[in-house]
């Protein structure tokens, strides 16, 4: 009997211990798919950054089109002039 009270003892014990490990799991489960759900949001915003990045570079792009734009009309300009005051007659 002394034995088999034994037994009974070790296997409420090692049923208990596979409670415990279960609810363990659980939490930890639990806490892994809280993160992986606040991971997600933290993708989906830098998605979000990124695609504003792809704005600001595309408006960059065409400010820094514009400004060559810009800088060949400023030498057309310039040569125009120089080509003006070149044929002007001399001051008497």
């Amino acid at each position: 009997m002394a034995a088999d009270t034994q037994l009974r003892r070790r296997v409420t014990r090692l049923e208990n211990e596979t409670e415990s490990i279960y609810e363990l799991i659980t939490e930890i489960k639990s806490t892994l798919d809280d993160h992986t759900q606040r991971l997600d949001g933290v993708d989906q915003r830098f998605d979000g950054v990124d695609q504003r990045f792809d704005g600001v570079d595309q408006r960059f792009d065409g400010v820094d089109e514009s400004l060559r734009e810009t800088h060949r009309q400023l030498q057309v300009i310039e040569t125009t002039l120089t080509e003006v005051v070149r044929r002007l007659p001399e001051p008497s």
